[in-house]
């Protein structure tokens, strides 16, 4: 079925072959006079796209977490769960030819054409430039400097950030906590010091390799908060009630999957799987792993003007 899929896009994509090679001769001039490397190894063909290889190779290499809830944790048998997982799952579906199916809905089938590569944050970008995974979708922030190293999709959430405090904390906002020369913990990370001084500046902050850690050491006790993605806190507090709670936001960003540059015939089809999940025919599936993970209920998109261009 793979090969068929792939020879029809081959086909599809052969339209396009004098202009391809047309294309090809102006990069190998523009990399001449100094633009990125990665050009020169951009994917003008089917052939040489990441997407035959992975249709070939019948399964999709996924970079994730394992210790972020509620985007990508163990759920009791070990599983790997949450928002970052349905949007790899919605990727498969898309790509195994799965949509419309009843199997769309079998999480052991559509797990079949997934292979999940468990790595630390500070692995996303090296696992990708490696080719030790196809695609990421672990909560990554959209910033300028990590978009000189890999291609961003389209965004599938608006995140911000929030300190997660102890249910008898007696501060409960960002004002409260500063003067108080308090003990911060956050996940370790480019900038996150700087953005936690930027609201609490009195505060030493300690970083910790992942969102569990921080929480363990606000467990025992060792820090005072710990900043956690806005979605997290409110996760956290909903779930453990009477555990925790968390104060006002700041620093929105942006989530998107990454990919390796260079492959723009790949990186459209996980931009036509985000666009289509977040605002096309698969939205009921997003929905679904909307109010499952953050509690929230989506309006359905509307008919008519496309609300993108809104």
């Amino acid at each position: 079925m793979f090969s068929d899929r792939s020879r029809i896009l081959t086909s599809r994509r052969g339209l396009l072959k004098g202009g391809a090679a047309v294309t090809g001769a102006g990069d190998a001039m523009a990399i001449g006079a100094g633009l990125p490397s990665y050009r020169a190894l951009a994917a003008d063909s089917i052939n040489d796209s990441l997407l035959k290889k992975v249709l070939d190779r019948g399964k999709v290499v996924v970079g994730t977490g394992a210790t972020n809830p509620p985007w990508h944790f163990e759920d009791d048998s070990g599983k790997p769960v949450g928002m970052d997982i349905d949007m790899a799952k919605a990727l498969a579906v898309g790509l195994f030819g799965l949509e419309q199916t009843a199997d769309a809905n079998d999480d052991e089938k559509v797990r079949s054409y997934i292979e999940f590569v468990i790595q630390e944050p500070n692995q996303r970008i090296p696992n990708l430039l490696g080719d030790k995974v196809d695609v990421v979708f672990q909560f990554m922030t959209v910033t300028v400097n990590r978009a000189t190293q890999v291609e961003f999709t389209f965004p599938y959430y608006r995140e911000a950030v929030t300190i997660l405090l102890p249910a008898d904390s007696p501060y409960n906002t960002l004002a409260d906590l500063n003067g108080k020369g308090l003990t911060l913990a956050i996940l370790q990370n480019v900038g996150a010091e700087e953005s936690m001084h930027s609201v609490v500046p009195d505060a030493t902050i300690e970083q910790f390799p992942s969102t569990a850690d921080s929480i363990a050491a606000l467990d025992a006790g060792r820090v005072d908060g710990t900043g956690v993605d806005l979605s997290s806190g409110k996760w956290f507090a909903a779930n453990t009630p009477g555990k925790c709670k968390f104060t006002d936001s700041w620093q929105p960003n942006t989530y998107a999957a990454s990919v390796k540059p260079g492959d723009q015939i790949w990186l459209n089809l996980v931009n036509t799987v985000i666009h289509e999940s977040v605002l096309g025919i698969n939205f009921p599936a997003f929905q679904v792993s909307f109010k499952t993970w953050f509690g929230e209920d989506l309006p359905s998109p509307v008919a008519g003007f496309p609300v993108e261009y809104k």
